[in-house]
């Protein structure tokens, strides 16, 4: 097992620890018991909002209709967490012409998350619009802690909010999210996601998101921005676009991991630290067997998998499409700072002005192992097939079978070494060009 696929396994234990928990015991007291580390009671009795059940695993509490969907966020939100209890959807539900109120919520006076078993049951819930001057943790659930969330569909979404925005759940802490999907648009300012606008520690597992993600910092179109959490088997279609710490399936991630992540004709649009999966790995990020296939532009640390990566690894990853930018613009990477780029391959159009490379457009930290360029590169000045600007790092068993054209400084493999400083290089051996290379050419 390598490196990235432990990390990930650590991180999924967390939150499955939680759900077996969950999920195994008869009786809703003794659960409660157990996840809850000694909660016994309720903060109120739950009311009579249901159209049938009991909240335990055998007999959950049914929901059949947009009233009774409402009362149960109702429900929460005046304090009942359900804990250890079961909730199931049992019928499809359409919330048009309502100004929806998230189930549970979280602000800078009070949090009153979900804490109970979320079934949709494949159900879907059609016209899902946030209102009543929502502004943070907008979603169908505004905070769930220590929850699982499944099999929930949500057809024709506006979720309109200001920071954590998700279209399924806007503040998720130690939960599981698994098999639901979200269509429609995602709207805010901070941590705004398709499926969560954040998550801290859990995992979302098997979700996807087709539509628009739009917001300034943190914007993904899975999640938004993560920390300790994993996203496995997560998928987006569609257009995400912000200013900073943008991705197609996290926007950005403190630490935490990505598995078997894949995009399809995706549009990837920022200023600085754009990436096709994940736009900004601040510390300790893992991503694994990853896909993209789409556009992705920006202004700096643009790259087709990651815009801008302090320290983790990336292992496995594919790149189709076209990556377009100023400075720091890589097939893979824009920018990596720590750690290895293993077995990538780059099969994108890579244009830029500065620092472009078929794998890193901007290596000043780590290696590049086993890794191929077989796209275009085209950049003004240090264009190289495979890194366009090393500044410190290696490069072992990585060939660019693609082309290469720059203006200046422009190489095969490296287009050039160390850094510029009042138009002298400093601290490495400029490469010597690739044969017809030679002259400036666009």
């Amino acid at each position: 097992m390598n490196k990235p696929t432990k990390v990930f396994a650590v991180v999924f234990s967390i939150v499955f620890t939680v759900s077996l928990l969950l999920l195994s015991f008869p009786s809703a007291g003794e659960a409660a018991k157990r996840v809850v580390k000694g909660r016994t009671s309720q903060a109120k009795k739950a009311p009579s909002i249901f159209g049938g059940g009991a909240g335990t695993q055998k007999s959950p509490y049914v929901i059949r209709s947009a009233a009774q969907l409402a009362a149960f966020s109702a429900s929460v939100n005046g304090g009942n967490t359900y804990a250890g209890k079961y909730v199931k959807l049992d019928a499809d539900v359409d919330l048009s012409g309502t100004s929806w109120l998230p189930i549970g919520f979280l602000d800078k006076n009070a949090s009153r998350p979900f804490m109970g078993v979320f079934d949709g049951a494949g159900h879907t819930v059609w016209n899902l619009r946030t209102g009543n001057g929502q502004k943070s943790a907008a979603g169908l659930f505004g905070s769930i802690e220590k929850a699982m969330v499944s099999r929930v569909i949500l057809q024709y979404a506006e979720v309109v909010g200001d920071s954590n925005v998700g279209g399924l759940v806007a503040f998720m802490k130690y939960s599981a999210v698994n098999d639901c999907a979200v269509s429609g648009s995602v709207t805010g300012t901070s941590s705004v996601g398709g499926i969560a606008g954040s998550a801290l520690g859990g995992v979302i597992q098997n979700c996807s998101f087709s539509g628009s993600v739009k917001g300034n910092n943190g914007v993904g179109g899975v999640v938004g921005t993560m920390d300790q959490a994993g996203v496995q088997a997560g998928t987006a279609t569609g257009r995400v676009w912000g200013r900073e710490d943008v991705g197609g399936i996290v926007g950005s991630i403190l630490a935490g991991d990505l598995l078997e992540c894949r995009t399809n004709t995706l549009t990837v649009e920022g200023e600085q630290n754009i990436g096709g999966i994940v736009g900004h790995i601040v510390d300790n990020g893992d991503v694994n067997k990853t896909t993209f296939d789409g556009q992705v532009t920006g202004n700096g640390n643009v790259g087709g998998v990651v815009g801008r990566m302090v320290t983790g690894e990336l292992a496995n990853c594919a790149v189709w499409g076209n990556i377009r930018g100023r400075v720091h613009i890589g097939g893979v990477a824009g920018e990596f700072g720590g750690g290895d780029i293993t077995d990538c391959v780059s099969n994108a159009s890579v244009v830029g002005s500065s620092a472009v490379g078929g794998i890193a457009g901007y290596l000043v930290g780590g290696n590049v192992k086993q890794s191929y360029n077989k796209g275009t590169v085209k950049g003004g000045e240090a264009a190289g097939g495979i890194v366009g600007q090393l500044s410190r790092g290696g490069l072992a068993a990585s060939e660019n079978k693609g082309s290469v054209a720059g203006y200046y400084r422009t190489g095969a493999v490296v287009g050039m070494e160390g850094e510029i400083l009042g138009g002298e290089i400093l601290g490495g051996k400029v490469p010597a060009p690739a044969p017809g290379d030679t002259q400036p050419r666009p």
